[in-house]
């Protein structure tokens, strides 16, 4: 085969890419989710765990993937070569829980820089009281528009990409809070039944250690993700 014709053929096998992008929003019951979807007999998936994996993909053919999951944000497709018509899919948690959360994740479980940095704190109200990181500040919008942890051009309004993203690029957004529903709706999507084992990595923490004040500044930083929570729940639950 010619070099040019090679390049049409593989042009045209990317156009017409069956491959889902699933983002891996942390502590939105994303383990459990892989855990599904690598049980699920006739469904491939590629679990993406860095960089190293995203570079070995685009190497490869992403687009003979049913999915590519994992932790990135919107934009994954163009670096993998897939087309604009790519879809993505992901799950969703209030973000108010989800912070909670994921701070407790980092916390009991992050062995780096970033889990040292929250266990220097006392506990989780000294570390909102004296402390940020990304990820506890609208992260579900940084995701899903694309910005990542990187600071918007100015005049970018990244809740408002996410939501054009939702809008018009995901084929599915489930939600941690109706997990049982969420799955259904999904197996009827794809056309394979997702079958649920068990819960995997279910945090641990009382609510109570919360102060009022806490609460309040976690609502505070994630006013466009509650924002954002709510579109959500209107148009895919």
């Amino acid at each position: 085969m010619m070099d040019h014709e090679r390049k049409m053929e593989d042009s045209s096998l990317v156009e017409n890419s069956k491959t889902r992008i699933f983002l891996h929003l942390t502590k939105t019951a994303g383990g459990t989710l892989k855990s599904v979807l690598s049980d699920t007999p006739n469904l491939s998936t590629y679990f993406v765990y860095g960089q190293q994996d995203v570079l070995r993909l685009k190497e490869e053919s992403p687009n003979e993937y049913d999915f590519v999951y994992g932790h990135s944000v919107y934009g994954l497709h163009a670096t993998l070569g897939l087309p604009e018509s790519t879809r993505y899919m992901c799950f969703m948690r209030h973000p108010v829980t989800r912070t909670i959360s994921h701070y407790y994740h980092l916390r009991n479980v992050e062995k780096g820089p970033i889990g040292d940095r929250i266990r220097a704190s006392k506990d989780i109200n000294d570390f909102f009281a004296n402390n940020s990181h990304w990820e506890f500040s609208n992260f579900m919008v940084k995701v899903i528009s694309g910005v990542g942890n990187a600071r918007p051009s100015p005049g970018v309004n990244a809740f408002r990409m996410a939501v054009d993203n939702l809008e018009n690029l995901f084929d599915f957004v489930g939600f941690q809070e109706y997990f049982p529903i969420s799955v259904r709706s999904l197996s009827k999507l794809i056309g394979h039944e997702l079958v649920v084992k068990k819960d995997i990595n279910i945090g641990r923490y009382s609510l109570g250690d919360i102060s009022s004040t806490t609460l309040s500044r976690i609502e505070e930083l994630n006013i466009q993700d509650i924002k954002l929570y709510k579109f959500a729940i209107r148009k895919f639950l």
